[in-house]
Parts: structure tokens; C-alpha cells; sequence
């Protein structure tokens, strides 16, 4: 009787055979989830942060740039101007960021910007409503104008254009003698596809 007792524990099999399967399930939705949450939250941080964009353009002053199809160098003799021409366009109409100030900087990294060419406190030409995003139309914002020689010229056309908000946050400018780059570029073109296939849901609805 023993025997056959200890042949049956012998041939029976293990106890709960199903939980290294069921672990293995579970570890793999959690896993899932995890992925499809992040990436989802990384694609919404791309469309919605920060809630608008920046452009700017360079206005010379002393100098035709069309007509002399040139920027100045070394051998023009005299003082040349450039006056940064920025355009902020609202993509979220919830995000209200009064803009502050417009700086012109050597490098690309507000908390190590090298020499800075030019600073204009928006508090001092504007009213609040006129530099505050989440408005309808574009925000129109005129930086601060840098005069120097021809030698410098080209220095500055390609420097970084910023905005400062009252809450102390640093946004960079597409400029045409800087183009954003990286994550910020990713960023602007995700936001661009978003927000156009947006505008057309909404005009064929009304």
C-alpha cells in the first residue's frame, strides 16, 4: 500500500503549475502599460509643452541685406544695426504666460549665455495684455536693437533669440540665423502636424 501511496506522489504533478505562466503574463502587461503610458505622456508633452511657439525674424538697420545679397563684414566701414522681430503664435488657449523680457545672447543656454548683445524689458513698451500668450491672434514683439561693426554683424544675425517669462522660464526663438534644433525642433514639428489637422477638423465642422 506504501508503494503505491509513493508512486502516486512520484507521478503527480507539482503544485500550482499555472503561477510561473501567470507571473510571466503579468510581468508582460505591466510592462505594456508602462510602455504605452510613457510614450503616450511623451507625445502629449511634445503637443502641448509649451502651449505656443516662438519666431523671429532680423530687422538690419544701416544695411540692405536683398539688396546687397551679403551680410557685412571686416571691410564695411560704419555701425550696423539689428533689431530682432519676434512673433508668438498660441496654441492653448489655457496657457497665459505674460512675456517679460527679449534677450539676445552669445550661446544657446540661458543659464550660460556668454556675452549678452541686447536686452529689452517689455514692461517699459508694452502692456501686460499685449505680451500675454493664449490669445487668438499673434503676439507681435519687438526685441532690443544691437548696433556694432560689420565685423560683428554675422556673429549676431546668428545668435540666439530668447523671451523670458514672469515666471522666469527661458523660450528660444526660430530664427533664420538660428534654427531651433533637437527635442525643440522634434517638438515644433509634432505640434505643427497636430495643430494644422486641428484647424481643418474645426473648418469643416462649422
Amino acid at each position: 500500500m506504501s508503494y503505491e501511496i509513493a508512486a502516486i506522489c512520484q507521478t503527480s504533478s507539482a503544485p500550482f503549475p499555472f503561477w510561473p505562466e501567470m507571473w510571466a503574463i503579468f510581468v508582460g502587461d505591466v510592462l505594456a502599460v508602462l510602455f504605452v503610458t510613457g510614450t503616450t505622456s511623451f507625445l502629449w508633452y511634445l503637443v502641448k509643452y509649451p502651449g505656443f511657439r516662438v519666431g523671429a525674424n532680423w530687422i538690419p538697420i544701416g544695411w540692405d541685406i536683398q539688396e546687397m545679397k551679403r551680410l557685412p563684414n571686416e571691410s564695411d566701414a560704419g555701425n550696423f544695426g539689428l533689431m530682432p522681430n519676434i512673433s508668438v503664435t498660441s496654441y492653448d488657449m489655457n496657457v497665459k504666460k505674460v512675456i517679460t523680457i527679449v534677450r539676445v545672447t552669445e550661446r544657446a543656454d540661458p543659464s550660460d549665455p556668454g556675452e549678452i548683445h541686447g536686452v529689452l524689458y517689455l514692461s517699459e513698451t508694452m502692456t501686460v495684455d499685449a505680451r500675454t500668450t493664449g490669445g487668438v491672434g499673434l503676439l507681435k514683439l519687438t526685441g532690443p536693437r544691437i548696433m556694432c561693426q560689420g565685423g560683428k554683424f554675422r556673429q549676431i544675425f546668428h545668435s540666439p533669440i530668447f523671451i523670458e517669462t514672469s515666471d522666469g522660464e527661458f523660450y528660444q526663438a526660430e530664427s533664420p540665423g538660428n534654427a531651433v534644433k533637437g527635442i525643440a525642433k522634434l517638438r515644433q514639428d509634432i505640434q505643427k502636424i497636430f495643430y494644422s489637422a486641428k484647424q481643418r477638423i474645426l473648418i469643416k465642422l462649422r
